[in-house]
């Protein structure tokens, strides 16, 4: 069996295909793309985890590690433009630090998403 991915434009692995032994799973994998309207800009050859891999000019590479540290209740070093989830609930930002502040006691899940960073989660106690 040989894996293939469907990539976006922006290089995101997004459906896996499982196919027979070559040569019949190059024709079935171009197939897959030409079925595939949904966006995929291609496919490729990966034998990895899709969350940890991204298309970067035609190959496969690791996604570079989320730079995002919790300094008290302040996120610093954001990857701007990056998304800031805060128990699920998602918050645009634009800037590289971002104040925390909450108005009710709890344990608060927060989760810095910036493509093609991988995600960096950090738990608070208020």
């Amino acid at each position: 069996m040989i894996m293939f991915y469907l990539y976006d434009a922006e290089g995101r692995l997004f459906s896996r295909l499982i196919l027979s032994p070559p040569p019949a799973c190059i024709v079935d994998a171009r197939l897959a793309l030409q079925l595939n309207g949904d966006g995929a800009a291609g496919v490729v050859y990966y034998e990895g985890d899709m969350e940890e891999g991204y298309v970067l000019d035609g190959e496969v590479v690791a996604r570079p590690a989320n730079p995002a540290r919790l300094d008290g209740l302040v996120l610093r070093d954001l990857p701007a433009p990056c998304e800031i989830g805060i128990n699920g609930q998602p918050y645009k930002c634009n800037e590289d630090t971002a104040e925390l502040e909450f108005d009710q006691p709890g344990t608060y899940r927060i989760t810095v998403r910036a493509w093609p960073h991988l995600d960096k989660e950090f738990e608070i106690e208020n």
